[in-house]
């Protein structure tokens, strides 16, 4: 008897153990500025999905794609919402850092200057407000600016404002004669004040990795259930925002404290419809037009192919499992 009475007092106790709650594991993201880019990623953590999938996020806004490259390589955060250009830069510097996704895959920016300047030829001898030099805003200002047989730097000054609302700001104040902006709430407000818009960035057709999140190799080798689980969490929220319109504009207008007019819902659709992608891989194509920016100005190394700063088994084991096609057939 005393024997059945320890077993079932081990019974009881392992039962017990097995209904504690477990606390979610910890996982530290940033993402570089207040753009509807990231309305999947805050629409994921408003949803608790990151919680669903045994994760204790904490979003961090880290203005800029360097900073938040640094404080990925650091370890201060474990995945970053960052720029495709600095990732491939940090990865080309000797960093183990990869991108795991890529949210978008063009630019969705627009260009616009002060009433007065009409033309592109009208922004000789100005200045060009960008997020930071380096960061997406910063290679866009830089290529169209070319496009135009402007010079950046010489012809056009880049200056660093800081992220999106910054760059409205610095352009409103007359601190900057023109800005790099992503479509967005901003972008409308502008357009209210008169402002000229002077490129739709996103109708050119460049394929970019835009809304890229990025991680590094030792995370990945140290932990690969994370990683899994925060790319179902993701995946799912991208869900989340397109199908739930409601709760995507709330988030919307509590991250940019914007209220939500019909321009919003406007911007809304066209992000939810023709720029965020369901299964949200990093294509070849859009990390080749960043080789190519980076060549012009330095040798790459031999041989250096896109394949070298992706990492796309996680997103891959998603898409041939059927889990996103699951989700949008649920509805």
């Amino acid at each position: 008897m005393n024997i059945v009475r320890q077993i079932f007092c081990a019974a009881l106790l392992a039962a017990m153990l097995l209904a504690q709650p477990v606390s979610a594991e910890t996982l530290r993201i940033a993402y570089t500025s207040i753009g509807i880019i990231f309305a999947p990623l805050w629409t994921t953590q408003a949803a608790g999905l990151f919680k669903k999938y045994g994760l204790d996020v904490e979003l961090l806004y880290i203005g800029g794609g360097p900073p938040s490259l640094q404080a990925l390589l650091a370890g201060d955060v474990k995945i970053s919402f960052t720029a495709a250009g600095a990732a491939v830069a940090a990865n080309l510097a000797g960093s183990d850092v990869v991108l795991l996704g890529t949210t978008c895959d063009t630019l969705p920016f627009e260009i616009w200057a002060a009433p007065s300047i009409k033309t592109p030829e009208a922004l000789k001898g100005t200045r060009m407000g960008v997020t930071r030099i380096g960061s997406t805003s910063d290679f866009v200002g830089r290529y169209v600016l070319k496009k135009w047989g402007l010079r950046p730097g010489a012809d056009v000054t880049m200056v660093q404002t800081g992220a999106g609302p910054e760059v409205f700001a610095a352009l409103k104040s007359g601190a900057v004669q023109s800005g790099v902006m992503s479509v967005g709430p901003y972008t409308t407000e502008v357009e209210k004040d008169g402002f000229v818009r002077l490129a739709d960035v996103g109708t050119i057709g460049l394929p970019y990795p835009f809304g890229p999140y990025a991680t590094t190799r030792s995370f990945i080798r140290a932990q690969p259930d994370t990683v899994s689980r925060f790319m179902h969490a993701y995946v799912e929220g991208i869900h989340r925002f397109k199908t739930d319109r409601r709760l995507a504009l709330a988030t919307l207008e509590k991250q940019t404290r914007l209220k939500t007019t019909p321009a919003t819902e406007r911007t809304y659709e066209i992000y939810a419809q023709r720029y965020i992608k369901r299964v949200p891989e990093a294509t070849n194509e859009g990390i080749q037009t960043i080789l190519e920016e980076v060549s012009a100005t330095r040798a790459l190394p031999a041989g250096v192919t896109p394949q070298r700063f992706v990492e796309p088994r996680f997103i891959n084991e998603i898409a041939s499992s059927g889990f996103a096609d699951a989700l949008y057939q649920k509805r």
